[in-house]
């Protein structure tokens, strides 16, 4: 791995599968209606349970290509067999060819579909799932520039299967060791259902883009560990082969936390930090190494308002092609202020600032998330 600058941040690199979207909560959301499930008890009356979420982004920049319009439509469904086994799914609508112009190039298709068997204190699953990688795109405040940033390292789209195992330290905290080995999804599920558009082909290469269970990942991550109250951590390493030949293999790892801190006003501090280190990582045919170190603090007042402050630092080197991709120090800082209304529709302004391969780019935007549940 290479050397590390610490700076405050926020961070970023390049998506591994070509579909854009705002896609990287979808796995946190199938967590959530995990966990309501389990606190509620299985209910064989009601083995179905559902979240549709609404998105709207809009990006303006100094940078033209920078700008943007997106919108998204994401159905989160966990379909209980019994209090063991469970298949959980996330449609996603989003834009998959073209120029991404709504609704001319959008369409659905299956983000994750997998089976979930929980035993005790083991759990299996196999499917098209996310694999674990780092915290940020669920834990960070402030969608918009702040989780959005985290999405360049999130995995997405893998065909695989994985196993974990759950333990308590003696303080009460609750920890989870797991393991996946995937590859990038290029069957019948990699097509959008509407326009039969082929998300991902075995021709086209890439990272665990390899036809076999060549890549993996390895994680430990936990909740108020060791006493820590509202604390949540994630340790990962990855490794993924490369799909065709002269690709190499990519590795990294991830270690983040986040704290959240109530303050005698009755409002709140939330702390997060997290570093990523990846070597041959790519991003449209360019390879290079990365080290990223991202930070972000959200200041939660009033009746459901938020604000967010958070910036980063991200180290470039060995790149195949720096005419796309420049060796050097990017830096990154954001800033937004959202509120949600009514429990379920979030608004959010944000601003950022960023210099990358010498350039400072100014962005404003607006966010738009609207939730319910069935």
């Amino acid at each position: 791995m290479k050397s590390i600058v610490v700076t405050c941040a926020v961070f970023a690199a390049a998506h591994a599968v070509p579909v854009a979207g705002w896609a990287e909560e979808d796995s946190r959301a199938l967590l959530e209606l995990a966990e309501k499930a389990e606190d509620e008890g299985y209910d064989p009356d009601r083995p179905i349970l559902a979240e549709l979420t609404l998105e709207y982004l809009h990006n303006n920049s100094d940078d033209p290509d920078e700008q943007e319009d997106d919108y998204t439509a994401t159905l989160d469904v966990v379909y209980y067999f019994n209090e063991n086994v469970s298949l959980a799914g996330s449609l996603l609508g989003a834009s998959v060819r073209g120029e991404g112009t709504f609704p001319n190039d959008y369409d659905f298709y299956f983000e994750e579909l997998y089976l979930n068997a929980e035993f005790d204190r083991f759990g299996f699953f196999g499917g098209k799932f996310n694999p674990v990688f780092g915290i940020g795109f669920d834990d960070v405040a402030g969608e918009l520039y702040g989780a959005g940033y985290h999405d360049g390292y999130e995995l997405t789209e893998r065909l695989g299967a994985g196993v974990t195992y759950a333990f308590e330290d003696a303080l009460g905290g609750e920890h989870t060791l797991g393991a996946s080995a995937f590859q990038l999804d290029t069957s019948f599920l990699a097509k959008s259902f509407l326009r039969g558009e082929r998300l991902a082909s075995r021709e086209d290469g890439g990272l665990s883009n390899t036809g076999g269970l060549n890549s993996y990942t390895v994680w430990l991550e936990g909740d108020d560990a060791f006493g820590i109250e509202d604390s949540r951590y994630n340790i990962t390493y990855r490794s993924q082969e490369g799909g065709l030949p002269g690709e190499e293999t990519e590795t990294g790892f991830a270690a983040g936390a986040s704290k959240l801190i109530e303050l005698g006003n009755g409002n709140g501090l939330e702390l997060y930090a997290e570093l990523v280190s990846l070597d041959n990582s790519q991003d449209d045919g360019v390879s290079f190494d990365q080290d990223t170190l991202m930070a972000n603090a959200a200041y939660y007042f009033g009746e459901d308002w938020v604000a967010t402050l958070g910036g980063g630092v991200q180290d470039v080197s060995n790149s195949s092609d720096i005419d796309e991709i420049a060796n050097g120090s990017n830096r990154f800082a954001t800033a937004s202020v959202g509120k949600t209304f009514y429990d379920s529709f979030y608004v959010e302004l944000a601003y950022k600032r960023d210099r990358t391969n010498g350039t400072y780019t100014n962005s404003a935007g607006i966010f738009l998330s609207y939730s319910v549940e069935f």
